[in-house]
């Protein structure tokens, strides 16, 4: 969900991408920071026939500015990351603000990484209340600088509630960390974000505020889903992903017909198979990818597939060793980054693969055993 989007350009090699949500809830946000900019005009006695620009068009500049600035907020988070050594995959922009898809998890520096984003908006709310107290600007141009600074300040502050999943959860689980441990860490961090939600979504019905509806539900579930996350990752944790993995694959040639090997995975029952590059066996034989039942059905079910296997299989697949750490494939497969994880032996060929199916089969098995492993 969070990886879906029109990529619109690259920053430090991270792709930033826009969700159709934002462009859906823009006009709404123009129209909340019209009503802003004309209450704070009014405040100020600034009248209507003194604006060059209707209060609607600096709304509009004031929605498109606040989603730069929200950019410039994720943008902190991941240059923490990249200069700890952590693969920022995407940053995507989407209706109620942005969502930075790091490659894993940083305990040690996780509460600097979340503070960043929130410090990076009250710096640009600081910088803008600046402009407004020193610049010699038209009044109007006034009003849009002081506007701008009260919206990143509520960003700022608003990201810092000890709740997760905003910054200010990721901050507190970050600082309990080594008192407490992660596990507990985490649920201390999404109780009170649930907490939290609750009252958001009372306070919202109660107020007739649908913004304020949709962040509960929101924070509601992303709490829910990194409960679960956390949960699941530590089960796994100290299991070598050769437990977990299938071996139900076959082989393909890069250049066969995508509905030809879909066809030959359903008759055998099979979840992917390894891309060749050569059909003679031997030293020409070399593994270029692996393609699975989930990239076939996505391709051919859109009507116009692409003529080879070689175009849809997947290049870039995360891969692992057989004694790996089965949490490592949990995180890949939860952050969207593949559908699949392709185990290797000691030779780089593919043995086998891990899927969701997989991780979902031993969480179940796990569960109606009551065992922790």
């Amino acid at each position: 969900m969070f990886d879906q989007g029109l990529t619109v350009l690259r920053i430090r090699g991270i792709p930033i991408r826009l969700h159709i949500s934002l462009l859906i809830f823009l006009p709404f946000v123009a129209y909340v920071a019209a009503s802003q900019f004309s209450f704070i005009a009014a405040s100020l006695e600034i009248p209507r026939e003194a604006l060059r620009l209707p209060p609607l068009a600096w709304g509009a500049i004031l929605a498109v500015g606040l989603f730069v600035a929200v950019l410039a907020h994720e943008l902190a988070h991941s240059l923490v990351a990249l200069k700890n050594g952590i693969r920022v995959r995407s940053i995507t922009l989407m209706m109620l603000g942005g969502v930075s898809l790091m490659e894993r998890d940083d305990p040690e520096h996780e509460a600097w990484m979340a503070f960043a984003g929130p410090l990076m908006s009250f710096v640009i709310a600081l910088g803008s209340y600046g402009a407004y107290r020193l610049l010699p600007a038209p009044a109007e141009v006034s009003v849009a600088l002081l506007a701008f600074a009260i919206m990143n300040a509520i960003l700022g502050a608003f990201n810092l509630l000890p709740a997760f999943p905003m910054d200010g959860g990721r901050v507190l689980r970050g600082l309990l960390l080594r008192r407490i441990g992660r596990a507990r860490a985490t649920r201390v961090a999404t109780t009170i974000g649930k907490m939290m939600a609750v009252v958001f979504g009372l306070f919202g019905l109660l107020s007739w505020n649908v913004i304020l509806v949709l962040i509960a539900v929101f924070v509601y579930m992303g709490a829910s889903a990194e409960q679960v996350r956390s949960s699941t990752h530590d089960l796994l944790r100290g299991i070598p992903v050769l437990r977990l993995m299938t071996d139900r694959l076959g082989d393909a040639y890069a250049d066969e017909s995508p509905r030809a090997v879909a066809e030959r995975l359903l008759r055998h029952n099979l979840v992917g198979a390894r891309v060749i590059d050569d059909p003679r066996e031997g030293e020409g034989r070399r593994e270029i990818g692996v393609v699975t039942v989930w990239d076939l059905a996505q391709k051919l079910g859109r009507g116009v597939a692409p003529e080879t296997v070689g175009a849809v299989m997947s290049v870039n697949v995360p891969r692992a060793r057989a004694g790996d750490d089965a949490s490592r494939s949990f995180d890949a497969l939860a952050s969207g980054e593949a559908s699949a994880v392709a185990v290797l032996d000691e030779g780089e060929h593919v043995i086998g693969l891990v899927t969701s199916a997989e991780i979902q089969r031993a969480l179940a098995l796990a569960g109606a055993l009551g065992a922790p492993r």
